[in-house]
Parts: structure tokens; sequence; C-alpha cells
């Protein structure tokens, strides 16, 4: 029994895998259930016995993709004291470069959901999920910057939530220029710099710190 459900969770792997490659050849509209079956190696039926449609398979990709980056967040954001808050924000978004630049997967999957499907019918619901990603990773953001502004790291006369929705805004912008650029503009190359100059711009300068701030 075990043997078969180990079998099981491998096939709908396989399965989620060959439909990633099949949407970012095709895109998600123009991928058929048939092209994913023999990307897969599997039958149509095998396929079928996992998931009832191609937007199920999407749907368990992106789940895939976002709640570890979502979770990276919460982890790095809320949940690591001993570090300064901004470097914690630092960190996320660092992290997030590097798993742009070191894992595939999660590149072409981000390139599919961005890039290669429409979220209309059956897809709607995607959206919702999006947005819910959305704002929790927002109040991740404001709760690491309002701490850093008791503590005296982040500018007073920037609010801690206009400050998350602006890297947010940061964020979401260069991933989406990061993933576009094959070599030719430079946003590979210069994100790190640029990650960098946006956190300067809400800095507040270690000679202007209260001597009494430890975060």
């Amino acid at each position: 029994m075990r043997r078969t459900k180990e079998d099981a969770a491998k096939t709908r792997e396989t399965i989620v895998s060959a439909a990633l490659a099949c949407f970012e050849r095709h895109g998600l509209a123009q991928s058929t259930m048939e092209q994913i079956a023999a990307e897969a190696g599997v039958t149509k039926g095998a396929v079928y016995w996992h998931f009832a449609n191609k937007h199920e398979i999407f749907h368990a990709l992106r789940q895939q993709v976002s709640l570890p980056l979502l979770d990276r967040a919460d982890t790095t954001l809320l949940h690591a004291p001993e570090t300064p808050a901004m470097q914690r924000v630092e960190r996320f978004l660092e992290a997030t470069l590097t798993i742009l630049e070191e894992d595939r997967r999660t590149r072409e999957a981000l390139g599919v959901m961005l890039f290669k499907c429409e979220y209309v019918d059956s897809l709607a619901d995607e959206l919702d999920d999006g947005r819910r990603n959305t704002r929790r990773l927002a109040e991740s953001l404001e709760a690491a910057y309002a701490e850093a502004q008791r503590g005296g790291a982040l500018r007073q006369d920037l609010s801690p939530r206009v400050a998350a929705l602006d890297t947010l805004i940061f964020l979401t912008g260069l991933t989406r220029l990061w993933l576009l650029d094959r070599g030719h503009c430079g946003v590979r190359r210069d994100a790190r710099a640029a990650l960098r100059a946006h956190l300067d711009s809400r800095r507040v300068a270690a000679a202007q710190r209260p001597a009494s701030a430890s975060r």
C-alpha cells in the first residue's frame, strides 16, 4: 500500500513537471492533456486519474512555487527576531533573486504564470489566491518595516505600510523584468545593485540612528 502511494505521488509529480514543460513551450491555452501525457511518458488516462483538467495541474504547479516563497517570507520577516528587521527584508529579497538565478523549475513556472496563461473562466480563482498571497506578503513586509522604524532603522517620514507596498511593487516589477531579460537589458546583471539602492532609500543613516537603537 505504501509503495502504491509513493508510486502515485511520483507519477503525479512527473505529470506536473511534464505540464510545466508543455506550458512553457506552448502556453497554457494551447497545451493539451495529450501533450502532457506524452511529455510525462504516461497514458492520458493516468493524467486524468490525477487531474480532471490542465487547470488543476496548473493550480498544483502554482501551489508548489508560490507557497514556498511565502513561507520563506514569513520565516525570514517574522520569525527571526535575533536578526535586525531591515536585514531580514534584505535577506528575503536577495533570496528571491537567488531562486530566480539558481532554480530553473521556479523560474520557468513563474514565467508561465506571468506571461503564458490567461486568468479567465476556471482560472479566475487563481487571481483570488494571488490577492491573498499578495496581502500576506505585504503584511509580513509591513510588520518588518514597523519593527525597523521602532528601532530607528527606517526613516520616520516613511509609513511602514507604504514602504511595504513600495517593496512589493519593486519586487514584482523586478521579477517580471528579470524573467524577460536575456542578457540584453542588464536587468539580471544589475538586479542586486538595484535591490541595495531600493533598501538604502528607506534606511536611516547609521550616524542618524538613536544610540539606544538595537534593531
